[in-house]
């Protein structure tokens, strides 16, 4: 009983003492990383844009083929991250991430080989299945590496890379429509989006494992390293009784349920309920998000913009919400997640309704300015509080099911079925909806969902419904 005890504070200090670390190099070097593992995934996304426009043209696709080139990736995207969540959780968050990386870009690679729609919408959809399992990983190792004062606003400001990113297909689809004839030009995304292969190999060799994982699987020593070398960086001396109590008093209660855990818990009391309005807080951000990468360059085409004015104009949005999502990094960790993301959707949903509204061109801009910094800008705050709502046994299966609920809602059917309201209502049409949809998911979010700024994902993750949620962590053990 003794041994049992000793390991619970041993882990809950190896916890509090990486839950207050600083800013230190390696976790720069790791942000870096996963960084980087976001811009090569949103090249491989941000693709279908470039080809959808240039296809459409040359083959007359209907907007049943549009659609289906539209959602093609993201469907294996959903199977992706359901089959992702348990193996996260059982072989490690690492390991998947390489596998994923090296998925991906070899079949969007192979995407430019055949002149074919189906070969196509075909290579999409594996690939996407590689982009599954990758994508709930970087806002899963930020969350269980960085302190919760700095969770947010560091998911953000990496996530803000990975929208600047999606400049990148633009750029590169805009410059192969100069360059080459239109049978060329949309192979070359597809090729550009093969070579980061090699990133992989960076990842097996700088990148450390998740050190909550690691003390889910015994590794303790291994986590002992990580935190020793982050405090040595840091200046700070290494706390053996260091603790905070919240920490210790959730590992307990995490201990006794983790037998139980599996796919079944997230629809039990009370990981239903939080699910729910996770999931459905981050549906209402990729239904924007989908219709933007996916129809944006589409719709300004056909709001008058040339082609090549077009595709630049999305890839200037996706910089915008880049810099509203460094924004809302750092106000929710300081304000809390609910007041800000609020703020986020409502102005969201208003620059969505100036460019369903307005016909002038200055118009276009301003509504695409702001429905662009406050509706990308939403992304990393519903990621990362979809992480926030489950303990380290269950978090990559919950992460894993929300991308899954989110991207079939948001990416495969509205993503669709967007097409159809645009043959039929309009650019007016899609617009109203993306605003209606920003709204209708934030609201059980602020009737209900739980404030997590501040919190250790061991506090935000407990099970325990009854007791109240501490603003300020109780600690122990800390030297003066």
């Amino acid at each position: 009983m003794a041994e049992i005890s000793d390991k619970y504070h041993e882990e809950a200090n190896l916890l509090s003492r990486l839950d207050r670390m600083p800013i230190t190099r390696s976790s720069i070097g790791i942000m870096l990383l996963l960084a980087l593992v976001w811009i090569i995934e949103a090249f491989d996304i941000g693709v279908v844009g470039q080809v959808v426009l240039v296809l459409k043209k040359i083959w007359n696709l209907s907007p049943g083929d549009v659609g289906l080139l539209g959602i093609s990736s993201t469907i294996g995207i959903v199977i992706g991250v359901c089959c992702a969540g348990r193996l996260i959780d059982k072989f490690g968050r690492k390991k998947i991430l390489i596998c994923g990386v090296v998925w991906f870009t070899f079949f969007t690679l192979i995407g430019a080989v055949f002149p074919n729609l189906y070969w196509i919408v075909t290579m999409r959809f594996v690939a996407g299945l590689g982009e599954g399992a990758v994508f709930p990983l970087p806002y899963l190792l930020i969350s269980e590496f960085v302190g919760a004062k700095r969770r947010g606003a560091l998911a953000s400001t990496a996530n803000a890379i990975l929208c600047a990113a999606y400049v990148l297909p633009s750029i590169i689809g805009a410059w192969a429509l100069a360059k080459f004839p239109l049978e060329v030009a949309w192979r070359i995304p597809f090729i550009a989006g093969g070579i980061p292969i090699i990133v992989a190999f960076a990842i097996a060799k700088w990148l450390p494992e998740s050190p909550r994982w690691l003390l889910q699987q015994g590794r303790t020593e291994e986590v002992h390293k990580l935190v020793n070398r982050l405090e040595d960086e840091a200046g700070i001396e290494h706390d053996l009784n260091f603790t905070n109590i919240s920490i210790l008093k959730s590992l307990k209660a995490q201990e006794q349920e983790k037998k139980h855990v599996g796919i079944a818990t997230l629809f039990k009391s009370p990981y239903l309920s939080r699910s729910l309005i996770a999931w459905g807080l981050y549906t209402g951000t990729m239904i924007f998000w989908y219709a933007m990468l996916v129809y944006a360059p589409t719709i300004f085409a056909n709001k008058g913009f040339n082609l090549g004015s077009a595709v630049l104009f999305t890839g200037a949005m996706m910089v915008i919400g880049g810099i509203g999502e460094v924004g809302i990094g750092y106000l929710s960790d300081t304000y809390g997640r609910k007041p800000v993301y609020l703020i986020y959707s409502v102005l969201a949903a208003v620059g969505c309704i100036l460019l369903a509204q307005v016909t002038a061109l200055p118009g276009l801009i301003i509504g695409g300015i702001i429905a662009a910094f406050f509706g990308f800008g939403t992304l990393p705050c519903a990621k990362v509080y979809i992480a926030e709502q489950y303990p380290t046994s269950l978090r990559g299966a919950g992460s894993g099911v929300g991308e899954a609920v989110a991207r079939l809602l948001g990416g495969v059917l509205a993503t669709y079925y967007i097409s159809f309201i645009l043959a039929a209502g309009g650019v007016k049409a899609v617009f109203w909806f993306v605003a209606a949809a920003f709204i209708f998911f934030v609201i059980p979010f602020m009737l209900w969902g739980q404030e997590t700024a501040g919190l250790s994902v061991e506090e935000t993750g407990s099970s325990s419904e009854n007791e109240p949620v501490q603003t300020e962590p109780q600690l122990k053990g800390i030297n003066s």
